[in-house]
């Protein structure tokens, strides 16, 4: 047999080596998509025979999510109070508290996210005002959710709030929250907590499945004598808890919402989160 034989040969056993591989492949994950969605919807019967329905609308979806780490940058969010208020002088307060004073208003940041801000001037005069609150989070460097949380105005006068909740990666970061106060329909105050300047992985730790979650929520039910008659929805959030000096973590949490309010699942211990 000569070499273009031989090499030819090599390669029609290569190629059958991959495709019987290749087939063993989409056979494990096809039973392994099979197993998943049978303990789904094992675990949406036993809520049922528990007297709590699914809505067709929850997403039961496999996903997950990695921790991440959030700091604070001082550089960075010099910055974004610039951006928004124009050239500041700066004042520290101690306590890792700093107050940023502009020609257009004041900013105060504390370590763990929280702040206040005062808009002077009419900045944003001329613009709806979602489309004004929505300008303040991205001059802060924010991500908000499509839908805002609340939104209550006075079409007379222009009076009102807006709420908006920030989000890491399209993932509702469920406690950092931005209050907008609206006067003469113009953003003059917000208020509330942010996410730290820089995003970093945190850990490649495995969250609980949506199955697991499912139980796991069925206890904590029985246990704390929970009162709901339906899951609406499953959402996989983050939590960000931070020091004061700046330095903190974005968790993966397991929102659940029913007909009588929501609870909160940690995605990496399975323990109940309280959420403000």
């Amino acid at each position: 047999m000569n070499s273009v034989k031989v090499k030819n040969f090599i390669i029609l056993v290569l190629l059958l080596v991959n495709a019987v591989l290749l087939s063993v492949f989409v056979t494990d994950y096809a039973r392994e998509r099979e197993l998943a969605g049978a303990a789904v919807e094992g675990a949406a019967a036993l809520l049922e025979e528990n007297g709590i329905s699914v809505s067709p609308d929850a997403d039961l979806s496999y996903r997950s999510r990695a921790a991440l780490t959030a700091t604070r940058r001082l550089p960075s969010e010099a910055e974004k109070a610039a951006a928004l208020l124009g050239d500041c002088s700066v004042s520290d307060e101690g306590g890792n508290i700093l107050v940023y004073t502009g020609e257009r208003g004041q900013a105060k940041f504390r370590g763990t996210g929280s702040f206040e801000i005062l808009i002077y001037s009419a900045a944003f005069y001329g613009r709806d005002p979602l489309e004004q609150a929505r300008s303040v989070a991205e001059s802060l460097g924010l991500e908000t959710a499509r839908e805002p949380l609340s939104m209550e105005l006075d079409e007379a006068n222009g009076d009102g709030s807006i709420v908006l909740a920030c989000t890491v990666d399209g993932a509702e970061v469920l406690n950092c929250r931005l209050s907008f106060t609206m006067v003469g329909g113009n953003v003059r105050m917000v208020m509330g907590t942010r996410v730290l300047d820089d995003i970093a992985e945190g850990g490649a730790e495995d969250g609980l499945d949506v199955p697991t979650v499912l139980m796991r929520f069925l206890s904590i039910v029985r246990e704390r004598g929970h009162v709901c008659s339906e899951l609406t929805g499953l959402e996989l959030c983050y939590a960000m808890s931070a020091n004061v000096a700046g330095e903190g973590e974005l968790t993966p949490v397991w929102r659940i919402d029913t007909d009588t309010g929501s609870f909160y699942i940690n995605a990496v211990t399975g323990l109940e989160e309280a959420m403000a």
